[in-house]
């Protein structure tokens, strides 16, 4: 095969990491690529170590302002050239293999436009965990139909270019999940295959989009109901609730599940952000909101329960 790859690399302060993601799309034994990187206004090295990097497959841009990930990812795809087109995150790994089986996979399954792979999860601590997606066609887009969570990962994504006139969009009230929204969204028109090789090395760390926990809102929590609510309604009603006007009808459905959910479960939040601190290794951090959550109800198990599981020998 000799198609160009576009492969799209949003990018923002992530100086530890970009080289290495470079180097990692550069070293691929598939040659007919193009490396598109948009550095979306960092304020650490970012920028100079992405340019410290010289090959002719590079295309570099710069925003002066953090404009967030789907303005990027938008204007990313407004300049791809390349028949196929890659995602790959600015902390990520791509396997050697990765542009030529994923191309590959496109070429022989003509009638499908995405094509995922397997995932190898790192940490900083060199803890390595293996992602298994669903390999069946069929089940994997039926999960779209049926609102079950898609056995994919985003970032190990290759596309016909005819995918990306799907813009990404922000999501009222919720900070994430711009990405399973846009994956509803194309799988209305689009069809998904996952390879079985492992290709996409995940990195999760605590400055990572996925991890931070400092910035977020409680709504987030539930972004997944919400992204169920938004697409059903479209697909149902016609309507999509992220145009003007419908701000009333999605805050009162996530504070009802926020009412809802406190019920059940009074220190959720404590324990969701305990967990996440505990993912990134910040132990002092999960322990003082398992106390948090103690403190605020010393009658509840759930508290407890929670600092037991964050000890870092029981934490998985």
């Amino acid at each position: 095969m000799d198609k160009l790859v576009s492969v799209v690399m949003p990018a923002y302060n992530c100086a530890a990491y970009i080289q290495e993601a470079i180097a990692s799309v550069l070293n691929q034994s598939y040659s007919n690529f193009e490396l598109i990187i948009w550095d979306d206004g960092s304020t650490d090295e970012t920028k100079s170590r992405i340019h410290s990097i010289k090959d002719p497959r590079i295309t570099i841009y710069h925003n002066t302002e953090n404009t967030g990930y789907p303005a990027v990812m938008n204007s990313l795809f407004s300049v791809v050239c390349g028949e196929f087109v890659m995602i790959h995150d600015a902390d990520d790994i791509s396997h050697p293999e990765r542009i030529g089986k994923l191309a590959t996979a496109l070429e022989e399954n003509p009638l499908t436009d995405l094509a995922g792979s397997q995932v190898i999860k790192f940490n900083s601590d060199g803890q390595h965990t293996a992602i298994y997606s669903e390999l069946s066609v069929s089940k994997l887009n039926d999960s779209f139909i049926s609102f079950n969570r898609p056995d994919i990962t985003f970032g190990s994504l290759m596309m016909r270019r005819d995918v990306t006139k799907m813009p990404f969009r922000n999501l009222m009230f919720v900070n994430r999940a711009q990405d399973i929204d846009w994956l509803f969204r194309v799988s209305e028109k689009h069809r998904f295959i996952n390879c079985g090789d492992q290709l996409y090395y995940y990195r999760q760390h605590d400055q990572s989009m996925s991890n931070a926990n400092k910035s977020e809102h409680l709504f987030d929590y539930f972004f997944w109901e919400y992204i169920c609510f938004i697409t059903q309604f479209r697909r149902e009603k016609g309507i999509d609730l992220l145009d003007p006007g419908y701000e009333k009808e999605v805050l009162s459905f996530l504070n009802a599940l926020i009412i809802k959910k406190k019920r059940a479960d009074p220190v959720f939040w404590e324990r969701h952000l305990a967990y996440r601190a505990a993912r990134n290794r910040n132990w002092s951090e999960a322990l003082l909101l398992s106390l948090y959550a103690i403190k605020r109800h010393p009658l509840k198990r759930a508290g407890y329960q929670c600092m037991y599981k964050i000890l870092p020998w029981n934490f998985k």
